[in-house]
């Protein structure tokens, strides 16, 4: 005895099924994206860095130009009047934004590339949206105690724990450097420092740009994971985008309802019907002065043939048997077409005796 095959994952709602792009774009336009904040931390230290390397020279010279100004200032008059503070203050704030404009500039720009990377172009004010779920402290409690809230707070001990790590490993090495260099001039040992401090961001750098990566991969398989659908999901998806099956059937009958209605209408206007004589039943039409050969405006079989032969009875249009060319223009040519040259003959000859019948003049065909 055969058995019928159940999809129990179909009646579990188990999201098994990848997203579809309407799903897609609806978590995009609810600001739900794939971003790693690690990620664009890391690029943005690492384009501080080095930004810094290039850009470090100018940057202390504007701001050594900026204290000889205010060295110079303190010794002038300037300094009884009112508003002496503002002015120094003034220079101060401009200075300062000069000297860090380019930079900051630079690295704005490569966290923007990084971020459109992740997420592309999107932008949605939908969570700003004053959302009462927000206020529900048991809604609240559950995003603390979740999974998510889990892997996230691992993540951070992971991370402080490397990091301190390599600080400890960079200091334990580079400790008697450094504390040489306090004993050196102010010129050669400054230059120490800074070096054993370069060396130290750079692997701090480094190690967060790794744990970036890592991050990144991470929340793009738990992005993808979290906007699975089911497969019931997906089929009330496709109804709503193709409609009901139900509701498109009877739109297709309705359609099917009128183009016969409009058919039937066109059948008084006709020159002949041909018919098999009993089961099929098609009705030409020709004017030769708006068509290049006879038209079928009509035709039909079983009982639409029927109607046709009735209302060609009740408006005197001739109604002409002739088996063959009955099944060739049923078959061969759809409504609305012209009869294709291979028929001219046969619907000539039924034309020319409806004409004679009628006391039409010949030759039209």
């Amino acid at each position: 005895m055969m058995g019928h095959v159940f999809d129990l994952q179909f009646f579990a709602q188990e999201r098994t099924e990848s997203a579809t792009p309407k799903k897609r774009q609806k978590t995009r336009s609810e600001g739900k994206v794939c971003k790693s904040m690690d990620l664009t931390a890391a690029v943005e230290i690492l384009v501080g860095l080095f930004g810094l390397l290039l850009l470090g020279p100018s940057m202390i010279s504007g701001l050594l130009g900026y204290l000889r100004g205010t060295i110079g200032f303190l010794g002038e008059e300037a300094l009884l009047r009112d508003g002496w503070f503002y002015l120094l203050g003034e220079a101060a704030v401009w200075s300062y934004f000069e000297a860090w404009l380019l930079l900051g500039a630079v690295i704005a720009l490569f966290v923007v590339g990084v971020t459109v990377r992740q997420v592309g172009w999107s932008i949605t004010f939908e969570p700003f949206k004053f959302n009462l779920d927000r206020l529900n402290p048991v809604s609240g409690m559950k995003k603390i105690i979740s999974m998510r809230s889990l892997v996230e707070l691992t993540k951070g001990i992971l991370k402080a724990s490397i990091f301190v790590l390599v600080i400890w490993v960079a200091l334990r090495d580079k400790l008697p450097v450094a504390v040489r260099a306090m004993q050196l001039p102010l010129e050669y040992g400054v230059l120490q420092l800074w070096e054993l401090l370069w060396d130290l961001a750079m692997r701090l750098a480094v190690m967060l740009l790794i744990m970036g990566l890592v991050d990144y991969m991470y929340q793009r398989w738990d992005f993808e994971k979290s906007i699975k659908m089911s497969k019931q999901e997906i089929k009330e998806e496709y109804k709503q985008m193709e409609g009901d099956p139900q509701v498109k059937n009877k739109i297709r009958q309705k359609q099917r309802e009128l183009a016969k209605k409009r058919m039937m209408s066109s059948v008084p206007k006709a020159d002949v019907v041909i018919t098999n004589p009993t089961t099929l039943a098609v009705a030409l039409l020709y004017n030769r002065e708006v068509m290049t050969a006879p038209r079928i405006v009509a035709k039909g079989k079983g009982f639409v043939a029927r109607k046709i032969r009735e209302l060609a009875e009740a408006h005197g249009v001739p109604i002409i048997e002739n088996k063959p060319l009955a099944w060739a223009l049923y078959e061969g040519v759809e409504i609305g077409e012209e009869v294709p040259e291979d028929l001219y003959r046969g619907v000539a000859e039924i034309l020319a005796m409806v004409y004679r019948l009628k006391k039409k003049p010949s030759g039209v065909v």
